[in-house]
């Protein structure tokens, strides 16, 4: 007979709790890996303080209106846009609709936020590809325009021969349109 094992995970009291024979705790704590990570990745976690300590704390706050959400310092993360950006399986995806009137101004958009978010998770460039197989998941795909998305050079700099892959990065006017993006078109949904 095997013996029992327990696993348990909180996230600050989110909890999951799996329990049965080693070899069953064994089996599932495999295929639940992944999604902790992701979980973990995506969920904010206020530290729990002391009663005494948070009455202290209210006290000399006094009237203070709370900062606007996704406007607190410090560096940027993707976990500052859950509504628009997901790490999965150690790749980034967007996960919200892509902005824009036409094919062309969607694709653009498509490519301004992958990049951005790319630069959060730490990748200052970007394959072409990938940005490709954004526009394609995205519905926002015009094949035969795509390369043209990248003339713009006061958003996009482009590394690579032309008819091939090339290496795409943000300007710092690039940047600023992303996160204007993520602040006023898609964060507000």
């Amino acid at each position: 007979m095997s013996e029992k094992a327990k696993f348990r995970y909180s996230a600050q009291d989110g909890t999951l709790e799996l329990e049965g024979s080693e070899e069953f705790v064994s089996q599932h704590f495999e295929t639940l890996t992944d999604i902790i990570r992701l979980i973990s990745r995506h969920t904010i976690i206020e530290q729990q303080k002391d009663p005494h300590e948070a009455e202290t704390d209210l006290a000399d706050e006094g009237e203070q209106d709370p900062p606007a959400t996704g406007t607190s310092s410090g560096p940027d993360t993707i976990s500052k846009f859950p509504a628009v950006f997901a790490e999965i399986n150690g790749k980034l995806k967007i996960v919200s609709d892509i902005p824009g009137s036409s094919k062309k101004e969607k694709m653009a958009n498509a490519a301004i936020l992958y990049c951005y978010g790319s630069k959060l998770i730490g990748d200052e460039q970007v394959p072409s590809t990938e940005i490709r197989t954004v526009c394609e998941e995205h519905g926002c795909i015009d094949a035969t325009n795509f390369a043209k998305i990248f003339n713009d050079k006061t958003i996009f700099l482009s590394d690579g021969v032309k008819g091939g892959n090339k290496q795409i990065k943000l300007t710092f006017q690039g940047e600023k349109k992303a996160k204007a993006m993520l602040i006023d078109d898609l964060y507000e949904n």
